[in-house]
């Protein structure tokens, strides 16, 4: 049979979804260990979780230094020889830090998974953050500070922040030079001991797991070497300002970066789903009517998108581009027709059905493969949810109207609420 490549295939529509849902299992120590079996092929990616974000910190950039820090020596390895031997395992372990929280996660096959949690087991329990490490990271660390600050798109992501949270608050928080020059062994040495070695939120594997692999997890974080998480209390308090109007000039700058949005909700408000859909139509993906007027149409940029940040205590939706900076202003003029249209016109009934389509078929994309399911159980644990809320997203999505997206439409894009900002060469 041959393909016609001439004929589209067809849509097929998506009714429900079965996701593999975690299940919970609790260690000798009464840590808790959700696992999801999801693969056929015998490799796992262990996450461990621990409430050491920026959220806790006493001093800027303390919990990012030390996340980067943890695998840079022990009293018994150095940072090299760490590295040799989980390489020996074909192991691959990273960190991340995150506004509320730290991940350390490990990859490698389940046959040397006994091998290679001992050296996870050693990292969280003797590092020793060496000062000639340390200071090669904040120097490098300034470095990337340095360059970052002379590109526009650095600079129009940090003042928007800034403007919509508030300067000193979790999600509006940026460190300087002399925040990173200052950071020192103490400080990641005491962050560490507080916010790692006190408690572990919870345990995630996923891919391969059977009885065997739990067995081993037990052993080595099931002991009385490590705690139950022992939650600390973060009262977050939003600080939005009025909506601004903000331009930084860039004398040196052929393009200007331009971001509009405002602060938003994040996904425990009902409204949340339904602007998924919404801000997809707007500029979520390439099919999106920024893309197709401002880039297809016009040509006045390379790149346009909006989206939808969400924490676990606040969230922003913005739109994002750099234009050349003569087309700025016809740039920004054409953003507000878009926004306009949403306001005062029904989205036709294609549109909207491709939309969908699009929406529906990137979250079953979204959990396809064990680690990919472990990214979704993530989330439901950010924010408090449970796995009916993926089920739901499937019929919330479906049945959104046209109506009810010009509804939303009018109480979240209304211009007068959006904070401007532009960093370039050219006031627009």
């Amino acid at each position: 049979m041959t393909l016609n490549r001439k004929v589209s295939p067809d849509v097929v529509e998506i009714k429900s979804i079965n996701i593999k849902e975690a299940q919970e299992n609790i260690l000798s120590n009464s840590i808790k260990l959700y696992t999801i079996n999801a693969s056929n092929e015998e490799v796992i990616k262990i996450d461990l979780i621990f409430d050491a974000g920026s959220n806790v910190q006493k001093f800027k950039s303390e919990a990012n230094f030390t996340s980067k820090m943890l695998s840079e020596g022990t009293s018994k390895y150095s940072a090299a020889e760490l590295a040799e031997k989980l390489d020996f395992y074909g192991a691959y372990f990273q960190t991340k830090n995150t506004t509320e929280e730290a991940i350390i996660t490990l990859y490698c096959l389940n046959k040397h998974l006994y091998n290679c949690l001992p050296f996870i087991v050693e990292i969280l329990t003797d590092s020793i953050f060496p000062v000639k490490d340390l200071d090669i990271l904040k120097k490098n660390t300034i470095q990337n500070l340095k360059v970052n600050e002379e590109r526009n798109s650095y600079l129009v992501r940090r003042i928007f922040n800034q403007a919509i949270f508030g300067e000193n608050t979790l999600y509006g928080s940026y460190s300087n030079i002399t925040d990173i020059e200052s950071i020192c062994q103490e400080q990641l040495t005491d962050f560490y001991k507080t916010h790692y070695q006190k408690g572990i939120k919870y345990i995630l594997a996923s891919g391969y797991i059977n009885k065997e692999t739990i067995k081993i997890i037990n052993t080595n974080f099931g002991s009385n070497t490590f705690r139950v998480y022992d939650n600390i209390a973060y009262d977050y308090v939003a600080k939005y300002g009025t909506p601004a109007d903000l331009y930084i000039e860039k004398s040196n700058s052929v393009q200007s970066a331009i971001r509009i949005g405002r602060g938003l909700f994040n996904r425990n408000h009902p409204d949340f789903r339904e602007m998924q859909l919404l801000n997809l139509i707007l500029g979520g993906y390439f099919g999106s009517r920024l893309m197709k007027n401002i880039r297809e149409e016009k040509g006045l940029t390379y790149g346009i998108y909006s989206a939808i940040e969400a924490y676990p205590y606040d969230a922003c939706w913005y739109i994002d581009t750099e234009m050349n900076n003569d087309l700025c202003e016809t740039g920004i003029k054409e953003i507000y027709i878009e926004l306009a249209r949403l306001r005062d016109e029904l989205i036709e009934e294609k549109e909207l059905k491709t939309a969908k389509n699009y929406l529906l078929g990137s979250f079953l994309r979204s959990i396809d493969g064990p680690f990919s399911l472990a990214d979704r159980f993530k989330i439901l644990k950010d924010f408090d949810l449970k796995y009916q809320y993926f089920h739901e997203f499937i019929e919330i999505i479906k049945n959104t109207s046209a109506e009810r997206l010009k509804e939303l439409a009018n109480l979240y894009f209304k211009e007068e609420d959006l904070t401007r900002v532009v960093v370039g060469a050219k006031k627009y």
